[in-house]
């Protein structure tokens, strides 16, 4: 057996990876390119929505294009990290190379990005949007005069925004749909030159995992690292249909638990009677939770409840108003 390690540089299966190359998304990248251009002239530049399912590309096109082009006047955040706006604003002022300390109140952050902005035109990536706290941050960013890229997996996550935002924000949308199993192929086999040891991973190997992905790069690029690593721990010299076969069925377990990982007590509760009733109207819904919880969370709370449920993709909603309904997703 050979003792060099099956994965040599396993950075370049993570999602923190951005690529040298970009696949499979040519038109995706002219779209963004246009619509920021101007702002390399000090001009206005469109917003933009970056939308599509998980692994689709996203984040990874948008961070590229960001650190080659745009890099001094651009800050990248993810919202699942950041989600208040003082922190959000905090990160774009960092992210801009502006020092600040966090004691600062959230008047004095939106005045230090101010005097930036009249100087110089700033881009804001803002990654799973759907995630803040307050899209009240969304009119007060372009009020500001910063320019945005908003990202999300759920396409229609903006739609319940105020009239006032969504005119402040007049965003060009941008979709990226699910990889084709053979783009996904190329995309994961580009990646495994890199961090694979030559020889350790089969091509047919990874057209197994381009399959198993279903249209997910993010997924398809963690099953072959798990299955690397797989093979290193059984000091293998290269990956088997075992430790491909091991990597697939772990990495769906955790595609069903995950989002179950992000609820509170409440929205478990209120998964819990919509799991066995199947579909309840929104009134319903709630008056049944009231029953069986001894503190029950207030109507506005509950809606902003069932909105992150259906954001995490286990319900859905029809309807609106007094006619709006949930329903169970299988």
């Amino acid at each position: 057996m050979d003792d060099a390690p099956i994965i040599v540089n396993e950075e370049d299966l993570t999602e923190a990876f951005v690529p040298t190359r970009l696949l499979h998304r040519e038109g995706q990248v002219r779209e963004l390119e246009r619509c920021l251009k101007p702002a390399l002239k000090n001009r206005s530049i469109e917003n933009i929505f970056l939308m599509g399912t998980s692994g689709t590309g996203k984040t990874t096109i948008a961070r590229w294009i960001l650190e080659n082009y745009f890099k001094e006047i651009s800050a990248y955040i993810n919202c699942w990290k950041y989600r208040t706006t003082h922190e959000v604003l905090k990160e774009i002022l960092l992210g801009l190379q502006i020092p600040v300390h966090g004691r600062e109140s959230t008047g004095e952050l939106t005045k230090s990005l101010e005097k930036i902005v009249k100087k110089r035109k700033v881009i804001v990536c803002l990654d799973e949007v759907d995630r803040l706290d307050d899209f009240d941050l969304l009119y007060l960013l372009t009020r500001s005069g910063c320019g945005l890229i908003l990202i999300s997996t759920r396409c229609h996550v903006l739609a319940s925004l105020t009239t006032r935002i969504r005119s402040s924000l007049a965003l060009a949308e941008i979709e990226f749909p699910p990889y084709k199993t053979d783009e996904l192929y190329d995309i994961i086999r580009d990646r495994v030159k890199y961090a694979f040891r030559p020889g350790s991973l089969k091509n047919e190997f990874i057209k197994l995992a381009s399959i198993a992905a279903q249209g997910d790069a993010r997924t398809g690029l963690e099953i072959v690292r798990k299955a690397g690593k797989k093979a290193e721990i059984r000091y293998l010299d290269e990956v088997t249909m075992r430790e491909l076969e091991e990597a697939i069925n772990e990495i769906n377990k955790l595609k069903r638990i995950y989002p179950f990982d992000k609820l509170n007590e409440h929205q478990k509760a209120i998964y819990d009677i919509l799991e066995k009733k199947r579909k309840l109207s929104s009134g319903l819904l709630y008056n049944e939770y009231c029953t069986r919880m001894r503190s029950p969370v207030v109507d506005r709370a509950y809606r902003n409840y069932m909105r992150k449920m259906v954001n995490l993709g286990l319900i859905k909603c029809k309807g609106k108003g007094r006619w709006k309904s949930y329903e169970i997703i299988c």
